[in-house]
């Protein structure tokens, strides 16, 4: 869901201190990992929306509180869809989605799309990736 920022086998290198002590609100472009009840496993995600946001999609693109996202880090943009309109993220919680938008299952599809910030495990600082069936190799500072 994260290709081609994070090779599905690659190794992730993250800072999880930060949210094992405190209770912090991520930056929108941080990804982060959490534990998702719904699907019953770790994701790992880039946050889009910080809470009191309102979300919507137009034209392949995304729109938070009215003003067009810059997402240079797609690899592909304008193919963002949504089958709901409107998402407005609660207090206290983000909305995430992969950077592989076609191929991600993400707050878009969940259940429950809005994630607990205290569900928030670690902020990705790096990836790790080799292997010749990957997108890209090497090391790449994240965050």
């Amino acid at each position: 869901s994260m290709e081609t920022t994070l090779p599905t086998r690659s190794v992730l290198l993250g800072w999880h201190l930060t949210y094992a002590v405190a209770d912090p609100v991520p930056e929108r472009g941080d990804i982060i990992t959490f534990w998702s009840d719904e699907l019953g496993k770790v994701l790992v995600k880039r946050v889009i929306g910080l809470p009191g946001d309102a979300i919507t999609f137009e034209g392949g693109f995304v729109y938070i509180n009215g003003e067009k996202l810059e997402e240079e880090y797609l690899p592909v943009s304008g193919i963002t869809t949504s089958e709901k309109e409107r998402f407005d993220v609660p207090e206290g919680c983000i909305f995430v989605m992969g950077d592989n938008r076609t191929g991600s299952n993400d707050s878009r599809f969940l259940s429950q799309p809005y994630i607990p910030v205290d569900a928030i495990q670690g902020h990705m600082l790096a990836a790790v990736s080799i292997g010749s069936q990957q997108s890209w190799q090497g090391v790449r500072w994240i965050g």
